[in-house]
């Protein structure tokens, strides 16, 4: 395991912060393009299939290979981003199964797509 140094903590920091603001965004742009009630499903749905797919881009493309970045991009901004507090809170919800199960494939779909782009900017494919 290697050692965290404070700046890793500052760049994971940071990413969080930048990557919530941007989760918040796109909420507040559906509420008023689409309406509260679709907003929350919706803007659920996209910020964790999007997450996921930067998430794997994060973790073979050569740009992201150093540990500042992976704790900057990887951990803090798609930590941020993504939502598994919105997922529980959404799961509470009568009828949210089918769809949570739906995001949850299309995350898994992301991610591996989002994997094979970083393979193949690195040249591992």
């Amino acid at each position: 395991m290697t050692k965290l140094l404070s700046s890793e903590y500052f760049l994971v920091f940071l990413g969080g912060g930048i990557g919530a603001l941007l989760r918040y965004a796109i909420g507040s742009a559906l509420e008023l393009s689409v309406g509260s009630a679709l907003a929350v499903s919706l803007s659920l749905v996209i910020v964790n299939v999007l997450g996921a797919l930067f998430l794997g881009i994060v973790s073979f493309h050569p740009h992201f290979a150093s540990v500042g970045r992976k704790a900057f991009w990887g951990t803090g901004v798609s930590g941020g981003f993504t939502t598994m507090s919105g997922v529980a809170l959404f799961l509470y919800q009568p009828g949210s199964l089918a769809i949570t199960g739906v995001m949850f494939a299309l995350g898994f779909l992301a991610f591996a797509g989002g994997v094979n782009i970083g393979k193949a900017k690195a040249g591992l494919k």
